[in-house]
């Protein structure tokens, strides 16, 4: 028979029991949840009690460094050009609209340009007028009209929609004199901090083509980083005129305003040695080039350049002023031009009216025996010096061959100079490099006397 007081006794146990195991397990978890907290604690007084880096100050904090400029690439796509264009009278408006053409195919390249034509004329009941060399009367007509403007508004639409042309006619007083040429600086000045890659100045009949702008801002960005910042706006790469000698059947391009020695006068300053060469001994161009950074350092430079700044000197020629003269002039800006001696080609502009190297037939050298001195010159830095080759050394220039297709046609060509110039990288002979024998009869007298060849070094 069974028991119920005996079972309600076992089921008091057993409850007692399992309160007590539960009772047992509480204990123990709460231990584990003490022990956690004060190691919790423990690392709380440490990281509290540890030396903290100091907080930086906005007024003495050290500014990260700016980003580098961007890498120079030799192209006219996207770079900003202030061209400015002094004329006076329209009496030379046939080379003006080939300056402008000139200027348009800088747009359709994908420059963006900024032209400012400068002009003023004379006063027609005035019978002499100091601002040109002829009479008032002579001028073509006053100033730009609407005939013209008509004409010249056909001539500055770009078609590339990544280029940009905006064109402006700047009219000044012609109480100016022939001074009248250097508003363009006060031009340059104004627009500096405008993003522009390349500021030019040139006469109205030179013909300045795409290629000389690139081709100086490349120069100058290497001239930068053989000299530094610090020295780049002691320099400025620099051009030349030629002509066509148009008297010649040949129509030769001729440079007539040096007195050339049978040499090159080099210059060998520190970091630019056998690399740059100067016209002798004067400095004319008729126009020049500038970067922002030598403006900014010219206005400034010793003994008095003041490049920003018009100082009426009456009488002053004009080509002092856009012609260079001053700029490279010890007494004034002192700045130091520089000719590529391996890229000069680039740094040639036609003088349009082609007749002013009739005033100096003794001084008139080719473009063609030019050219001979700088190879010559090229040449004697070593006999494995290799001139016209790609980074490989091999040769990169013209490619000359025979292409008749008829067989039967007569061919008379001989190309073994040819491929002899070839292998040797552009390398010219000893009787190769002898000046052309056309040019004896214009040749001055200590030229044929003097030694025409460099030996290598």
């Amino acid at each position: 028979m069974n028991n119920p007081y005996r079972k309600v006794k076992q089921n008091k146990r057993f409850l007692c029991l399992t309160i007590a195991s539960f009772t047992a397990a509480l204990f123990l978890f709460y231990l584990s949840i003490d022990t956690h907290n004060e190691e919790a604690a423990a690392a709380l007084v440490q990281l509290n009690s540890s030396p903290k880096p100091p907080i930086p100050n906005a007024a003495t904090a050290t500014a990260p460094p700016p980003p580098p400029p961007p890498q120079f690439t030799p192209t006219l796509h996207g770079k900003k050009v202030f061209f400015a264009i002094t004329t006076v009278g329209l009496g030379q408006f046939s080379y003006f609209e080939n300056m402008i053409d000139s200027v348009r195919d800088l747009c359709e390249a994908g420059a963006h340009v900024s032209l400012h034509i400068i002009s003023s004329n004379c006063d027609a009941s005035i019978v002499e007028c100091e601002v040109k060399e002829t009479t008032g009367n002579d001028t073509i007509e006053d100033n730009f009209s609407v005939e013209t403007l008509s004409h010249l508004n056909e001539r500055v639409r770009c078609r590339n929609p990544e280029g940009r042309l905006e064109s402006k006619i700047h009219l000044v007083s012609p109480d100016w004199g022939k001074q009248i040429c250097d508003h363009h600086r006060l031009l340059f000045y104004e627009h500096l901090e405008e993003g522009y890659d390349v500021f030019i100045h040139t006469e109205d009949d030179l013909l300045i083509r795409p290629t000389h702008v690139i081709s100086f801002m490349d120069e100058m960005e290497k001239l930068r980083l053989l000299v530094g910042d610090e020295r780049v706006a002691d320099y400025c790469i620099g051009f030349m005129r030629y002509e066509n000698q148009e008297r010649r059947f040949d129509k030769r391009r001729v440079i007539w305003e040096f007195e050339w020695d049978s040499y090159l006068t080099m210059i060998n300053h520190t970091g630019i040695e056998n690399k740059y060469f100067i016209s002798p001994p004067w400095h004319h161009q008729g126009m020049s080039m500038a970067t922002k950074q030598q403006l900014l350092a010219w206005k400034t430079r010793a003994p008095d350049c003041h490049f920003h700044k018009i100082v009426r000197r009456y009488g002053y020629h004009r080509e002092r002023i856009t012609g260079g003269l001053d700029l490279y002039n010890k007494n004034f800006c002192n700045v130091t031009q520089l000719l590529p001696l391996d890229t000069l080609e680039d740094s040639l502009i036609n003088h349009m009216p082609n007749k002013n190297y009739n005033r100096m037939p003794l001084n008139i050298l080719t473009t063609r025996n030019l050219h001979k001195l700088r190879v010559n010159k090229m040449q004697s830095f070593g006999e494995d010096k290799r001139i016209r080759v790609d980074g490989n050394g091999e040769y990169d220039g013209i490619e000359l061959f025979e292409d008749e297709r008829d067989h039967t046609k007569r061919m008379h060509f001989d190309l073994t100079e040819y491929h002899a110039y070839v292998e040797s990288g552009g390398r010219l002979t000893e009787k190769q490099l002898e000046y052309w024998e056309w040019e004896e009869q214009d040749l001055p007298e200590y030229m044929e006397q003097e030694p025409k060849y460099y030996e290598p070094d």
